[in-house]
């Protein structure tokens, strides 16, 4: 599968295959925090699909800031524990302006990160979409318990919810269900910042990417 990279008004998407990048170039980039994650990731495929998802994240910052993927670092501090598993954030030379937001998600064969202006909140998430057929048939019910409705539309509606509660920051510590989308637009029930949902199909894999509110000038 070929990496690539697309613009979809102000959210900038880059992917690759955990299976095939410069994975010695992503070592050479990770900030001390970021080595010490990846170590502590016993499983070969998961440690690439870290990897690769801060590669791509210093790589979609270096391109919009004309500064050297070297110059970016990415933190991931957990706003409860301290530990590094939380949100993405990125850091650069203070000259290049207020850093971007970012999200990163993965699945087997698959890492995808977007770009949005400093102040928009972004979210993705990627899933394969499962089979009608031994394990794929159970993940489907285990979401459908989770979202409610029909399990054949429920990987889709499993990434938009998860990209819009990344974009919100508390990920999966609030409820999935409280997502309600309308058209292109979700919110969380009870909650009015609206979060605008583009959808793609990458590499076969269901990619949703939600983008909340562009902040006020000044």
């Amino acid at each position: 599968m070929p990496a690539g990279t697309t613009t979809i008004g102000i959210v900038r998407l880059a992917w690759g295959d955990p299976g095939s990048f410069d994975r010695a170039r992503a070592e050479r980039l990770l900030g001390p925090a970021e080595r010490e994650r990846a170590a502590s990731i016993v499983a070969p495929g998961r440690r690439d699909r870290f990897l690769l998802g801060r590669l791509l994240a210093r790589d979609l910052a270096a391109a919009a800031g004309g500064v050297r993927a070297e110059d970016v670092t990415v933190t991931a501090m957990c706003d409860r524990c301290g530990a590094e598993h939380g949100r993405p954030r990125l850091r650069w030379p203070d000259a290049a302006g207020p850093p971007p937001e970012v999200g990163l998600a993965s699945c087997p064969g698959l890492v995808i990160a977007a770009l949005a202006p400093a102040g928009v909140p972004v979210g993705v998430d990627v899933e394969r979409p499962s089979a009608a057929h031994g394990d794929d048939r159970t993940r489907r019910a285990d979401l459908a318990a989770v979202l409610g409705g029909s399990p054949r539309t429920v990987v889709r509606r499993w990434v938009r919810a998860e990209a819009v509660l990344k974009a919100d920051g508390r990920g999966l510590r609030e409820d999935p269900a409280s997502v309600v989308v309308h058209g292109t637009i979700a919110r969380i029930a009870g909650e009015p910042t609206p979060y605008r949902l583009i959808d793609r199909r990458i590499a076969g894999c269901l990619v949703s990417v939600a983008v909340g509110p562009v902040p006020p000038p000044g």
